[in-house]
């Protein structure tokens, strides 16, 4: 990679500067290279080169590690005052480098609400060609699916047992399969999509849109670097502050400043450069540029319980280099939220539990199966706000998981489900039997293990709201209120959750960010 360490070689000055190479970034920098203009993208990440991001059955020695910003979550009252870390990627590729490579978009349905509720132009008829132009599907192109593009999508090639009978298991509890969850994406259990290569390697977006474009002249990629603030003159964004070996420095945008640090560092950052609530920024002595105090908040994350053990019957079969260990879910309704998919069970092909679980209902040996319940569609919203003024701390994340009593209710309901789906007789052949919260367990039991069990999905959206509305935080060209020459792109933007992982739809909001930038 010719350009991965030219820091250097720094212009004053660019067309575009791209803050965060990760989900995001790498796919909107790519693209506005590919117009000619001079790109400057920035990451506070190192390079995307360890065995870890690059083996997709080993992932998760990702979680935790350096590769990981593994940020503090505050503690939840509804979760025993638990506190737990989001999962954030620290590295070139972002959160795309280091998750489990699970390719959904969520359902036709999140898309429409989004332009229903203000934002225009995002509707799922709007969305969908930007999503099949990203894809190389490995079954061809089709009315919902593309084919020839950066990102190899595929199903597992050899399924593990577990995954075959996680299907039949739902099959017998008449639960519909289908068989691509993403064309059409409906409830009913499916083998999940990843974002594996040809060649069983991870398809991160670095991997698939950045790196190829960095033998243009007119990219540079910046690692281990900083941003500080997006400057501005008046209401106009001129560049950013960075930190390059250690000193500031101030590098001006002709054109634009697009944020793509992710659903928790744009909001930090927009705040940082005194766009936000007025009264907060000036309780930090920071100048306000921009009151906009939807910054920060509507913030909104999947839960995942960690969750339904199962002991796995006999010898548990290797798993292959190129599966993620997570290859079959279901989407379905817990009849309690006006969403018909709400909530959604993960197979783990592995051990998984908290270490709170763990305490509460006894240690497993490794060779088990966990069934994760997850909250597909939470109503609880939760906020991001600055500790102080400096940009070294760390955000106050406030999930603010289960706020809503109907998020606790849906949750029990997932974890029911997925105890039904394991005492199916398709699991016979895999499961011995169930571990935890245990056969005979009490509602209270399966409560507590709702409590002790509940982790970030590591899906943050919402804390820079598109739409129209006095909270929004962008209007649906992606422009930032009441300033100039600034742009967020990145989930932080997407209004209401999707039904499902946030990457594959971060991937899209970057597409089209580079679309409405172009022009």
């Amino acid at each position: 990679m010719p350009q991965i360490a030219n820091g250097n070689a720094l212009r004053p000055t660019y067309d575009y500067i791209v803050v965060g190479a990760g989900s995001a970034g790498s796919v909107v920098a790519a693209e506005l290279a590919s117009s000619g203009a001079q790109v400057l993208i920035v990451e506070s990440g190192g390079n995307d080169d360890a065995p870890t991001i690059l083996n997709p059955s080993i992932w998760f020695y990702n979680l935790g590690s350096p590769l990981d910003y593994h940020l503090p979550i505050q503690p939840s009252p509804r979760l025993n005052n638990r506190s737990f870390n989001m999962a954030l990627g620290h590295v070139l590729g972002g959160g795309s480098s280091i998750n489990a490579m699970v390719w959904g978009r969520g359902m036709q349905r999140d898309f429409d609400g989004w332009a229903r509720n203000g934002a225009g132009g995002w509707s799922f008829a709007d969305v969908v060609p930007i999503f099949k132009a990203q894809e190389d599907w490995e079954g061809g192109e089709n009315e919902w699916r593309g084919a020839g593009g950066p990102v190899h999508v595929r199903r597992p090639r050899d399924p593990h047992p577990a995954a075959r009978a996680f299907l039949e298991a739902a099959r017998q509890m008449g639960i519909p399969i289908v068989e691509d969850m993403n064309g059409p994406m409906q409830p009913g259990a499916s083998y999940i999509n990843m974002n594996i290569g040809k060649d069983g390697t991870r398809v991160s977006a670095a991997r698939a849109f950045l790196r190829p474009a960095l033998n243009r002249s007119n990219l540079t990629l910046l690692l281990n670097s900083d941003v500080q603030r997006v400057t501005f003159r008046g209401k106009r964004a001129t560049g950013v502050r960075i930190v390059v070996g250690g000193a500031p420095k101030d590098i001006n945008a002709e054109r634009e400043v697009i944020l793509a640090a992710g659903g928790v560092g744009s909001p930090k950052l927009l705040m940082l450069s005194g766009i936000g609530d007025a009264a907060d920024l000036r309780r930090l002595d920071l100048d306000v540029v921009e009151n906009l105090p939807g910054v920060g908040q509507n913030f909104q994350d999947q839960v995942m319980v960690l969750g339904v053990v199962f002991k796995y019957r006999g010898t548990m079969p290797e798993r292959r280099p190129d599966s993620n260990a997570v290859e079959a879910e279901v989407y379905w309704s817990s009849g309690l939220s006006p969403e018909e998919t709400d909530i959604n069970l993960v197979l783990h092909q592995l051990s998984a539990p908290t270490p709170e679980v763990v305490a509460r209902f006894g240690s497993v040996p490794e060779e088990c199966l966990t069934i994760g319940a997850a909250l597909a569609q939470p109503a609880s919203r939760g906020t991001v706000r600055l500790a102080s003024s400096n940009p070294k701390d760390a955000v106050i994340l406030d999930g603010n998981y289960f706020a809503v009593d109907s998020d606790f209710k849906a949750t029990i309901r997932a974890i029911d489900l997925a105890r039904e789906l394991g005492r199916q007789t398709a699991f016979d052949d895999v499961s011995e039997r169930e571990l935890i919260p245990g056969p005979n367990a009490s509602t209270s039991d399966v409560e507590e293990l709702a409590r002790a069990g509940a982790t970030s999905f590591g899906h943050p959206v919402g804390a820079c709201k598109m739409g129209v509305d006095e909270m929004a935080v962008v209007d649906p060209q992606l422009r930032v209120r009441g300033v100039e020459c600034l742009r967020v792109a990145d989930s932080s933007v997407m209004p209401r959750i999707p039904t499902g992982p946030t990457n594959a739809p971060t991937f899209m909001v970057a597409g089209k960010a580079a679309q409405l930038i172009l022009g």
